[in-house]
This record gives structure tokens, C-alpha cells and sequence, in this order.
């Protein structure tokens, strides 16, 4: 099946290495003008470059309203409004309760919740003054549907956009802006790359492998095209079957369902 996204304009935040710069370079292929956001300028940059010509780098910090307002209204002067957001930034913090810090709650749960509300806001608000459809995904996790040991604030976070997801949709439903989110499973390198992909176990992904960022950009350019244009207010799981299962332990140990 091709995608053509000719005439789209979207922002991907955290746009940088991994499912981000997937992301921005999956849809650029398809036709969208691009803009890749991250923190960093040296990031977005990189990842507008990924992406090709169509991409374009846009750094701003997602968690301060006025940049955001600022970035999003210069965006859609020069490039029109922007009709596929893509939130997608995320930070982890690998503490539980204990030993968190309020300053790395703030920081997991600000960028990842916060940064996709002020996000939301700014592209809802120019579609709707434009009367103009468009489409939202929020990437979500598998940490976001249960609980998992050491990431308190990223659990948090995760499932918040979960049912922010949900929220949005329905208030967005009548403007014809659909709202989505993907879950990926554990994929390449984690989150702030707190141990390399090499280093990372797979043994509860039924499918016996690691995601890649390729498996959750097909997924947001399916969501945001016209195809699934019916669809709002779901979570598509790209998992290899993480969440089908109860447990943690290896798919492949007799033992582990007893």
C-alpha cells in the first residue's frame, strides 16, 4: 500500500536518533514537509538531514508555552499550518519512588505530558482557525499499560498520554482532527540511552526480537494518513506481543506460565 502525504505539513518533537528520526524521515518519503524538533539544535539539525529535503530542523524547548507558541506560529507563516503532530519526545529517569528526585519527576513527567498538551494546543488551535483536518500521535509505551520496576515517573508519564490520548480525541472529533497513540515496546537503544542496544533483553517480546524505530514510524504514517481516516481515540500496540502476555520472563521458558 503507498502513502501519500503530499501537501501535509507535520512536526515530529524529539526528532533526534532512534523512533524519532524514523518517524520524520518516514513521512518526508511520503511526501509531508517536515519539521524536526528537538532540544538540541545539533539533533534537530541532524535529523532534518535524515530526513532529506523535505525536512527542516525546528529546535525549541516543548515544555515553555512561549516557544512553542512561537515555534508553531513561525512553522505555519512560512510552511502553512501544520496538520500531523507527531509527540514524541520522552526523557527517562531509571529511579523508583525513593530515590527520584522532585526535580527528575518534574523532568520525565513535564516533557512528556506537558510538552504533548502545549504541542496539542498550539497545532489544535491554528487547525481550527484554518478549519482544517488533521491528525495527532502521541507514542505512548508498553510502560504506560502496566507497571515496571525503577521508572516510576516514565510509568506516570506514559500513562497519562494514554488516556490524554483518549481525551483529546474525543474533544477533537468534531474539528475532524483525529488523535491517536502507538505503544512501542523496547526498541534500539532505551530512552536518554541508559544502556546501549546491545545490552538489551528481549526475552518477554514474544516475537523474539527488539522493535525498530522503522516498525513504529510505518505505524504514526498509517494513523496519519488517509486511510485510517476513521480511526480515532486508539492505541496501536507495536509490540511484538509484549502485552499480550502477564509476565516478564522468557517467552520461550517452559516454566514461565506456571
Amino acid at each position: 500500500m503507498t502513502y501519500d502525504l503530499s501537501g501535509r505539513v507535520a512536526l515530529v518533537t524529539g526528532a533526534g536518533p532512534n523512533i524519532g528520526r524514523a518517524i520524520a524521515a518516514t513521512l518526508a518519503q511520503a511526501g509531508a514537509t517536515v519539521w524536526c524538533n528537538d532540544l538540541k539544535p545539533e539533533l534537530a539539525l541532524s535529523a532534518a538531514k535524515f530526513a532529506g529535503e523535505r525536512a527542516m530542523a525546528l529546535p525549541f524547548d516543548i515544555t515553555d508555552p512561549d516557544q512553542v507558541e512561537k515555534a508553531v506560529d513561525d512553522a505555519s507563516k512560512k510552511r502553512g499550518p501544520i496538520d500531523i503532530l507527531v509527540n514524541n519526545a520522552g526523557v527517562t529517569v531509571p529511579r523508583g519512588l525513593l530515590t527520584i528526585s522532585v526535580e527528575q519527576w518534574r523532568l520525565v513527567t513535564r516533557t512528556i505530558q506537558e510538552g504533548a498538551f502545549l504541542c496539542s494546543r498550539a497545532v489544535v488551535k491554528r487547525l481550527i482557525d484554518a478549519r482544517k483536518p488533521g491528525a495527532i500521535v502521541n507514542i505512548a509505551s508498553t510502560t504506560g499499560h502496566r507497571g515496571r520496576k525503577n521508572a516510576i515517573a516514565y510509568a506516570t508519564a506514559k500513562g497519562g498520554i494514554l488516556n490524554f490520548t483518549r481525551a483529546l480525541a474525543v474533544e477533537c472529533a468534531p474539528h475532524k482532527i483525529r488523535v491517536n497513540s502507538v505503544s512501542p515496546t523496547k526498541t534500539g537503544a532505551s530512552v536518554g540511552a541508559v544502556e546501549s542496544a546491545a545490552a538489551r533483553s528481549f526475552d518477554e517480546i514474544p516475537l523474539g526480537r527488539l522493535g525498530q524505530p522503522q516498525d513504529h514510524a510505518n505505524a504514526v504514517l498509517f494513523l496519519v494518513s488517509d486511510q485510517a481516516s476513521f480511526i480515532t481515540g486508539i492505541d496501536l500496540r507495536v509490540d511484538g506481543g509484549t502485552l499480550a502476555t502477564w509476565g516478564t520472563r522468557s517467552q520461550t521458558d517452559p516454566t514461565a506460565g506456571s
